[in-house]
């Protein structure tokens, strides 16, 4: 009896597969080419249905979704590229930033040396022109025949601008001593 039990024994579930779930496979599979060929596309049906179903819409992805993670990624690299140029015009902000004050400390420098130079300019002139004046003193005080014969032998600017400096009468006592050639080169310098 123990053999007759064990014939008799239920189908197992590989038995069941075979039984059931491969004629169902065939039969969808018929069902599926049936309805293409009538012009219905089952796989976005299909996707329809599944994302209605509250545990099957996490994992069905639709068209529509695809295309907005499709934007979704596009614009997140189109973000990442503004990102990396505002990144590097920053740097050269920085970089020309860096330039001007490098520049300005400059112009500053410069500018300290200009008035620097012009002071000393104008220290330099005040000292010649104190020296002019004394040296104009000295030559009115001269004998004119004395102080025509250094001034023949000194550079005409000089000379015209000890000459300039005198008063009209030692002036012209001078100019009378000089050779008559001397004397107009100077006149003429004095005209200027």
């Amino acid at each position: 009896m123990a053999k007759a039990t064990e014939k008799t024994k239920k189908p197992g579930f590989l038995q069941w597969l075979m039984v059931i779930g491969i004629p169902l496979l065939f039969a969808l599979i018929i069902a599926i080419i049936i309805i293409s060929v009538m012009g219905i596309d089952v796989i976005a049906k299909s996707k329809e249905v599944a994302n209605q179903i509250p545990f099957l819409s996490s994992v069905v992805v639709t068209e529509e979704e695809a295309n907005v993670e499709r934007e979704i990624t596009n614009y997140e690299s189109q973000i990442s590229k503004k990102d990396q140029q505002i990144r590097t015009l920053e740097a050269e902000l920085s970089n020309h930033e860096q330039t001007i004050e490098e520049l300005n400390q400059e112009v500053v420098k410069l500018t300290n040396q200009v008035e620097e130079v012009f002071e000393e300019e104008t220290t330099n002139q005040e000292v010649n022109s104190e020296k002019l004046d004394k040296l104009t003193k000295s030559y009115e005080e001269m004998d004119a025949e004395k102080a025509a014969a250094i001034l023949t032998n000194i550079t005409s600017e000089l000379a015209a601008s000890l000459l300039q400096q005198m008063n009209n009468e030692a002036r012209g006592s001078i100019l009378s001593e000089m050779d008559a050639e001397i004397a107009a080169d100077l006149t003429q310098l004095l005209l200027e």
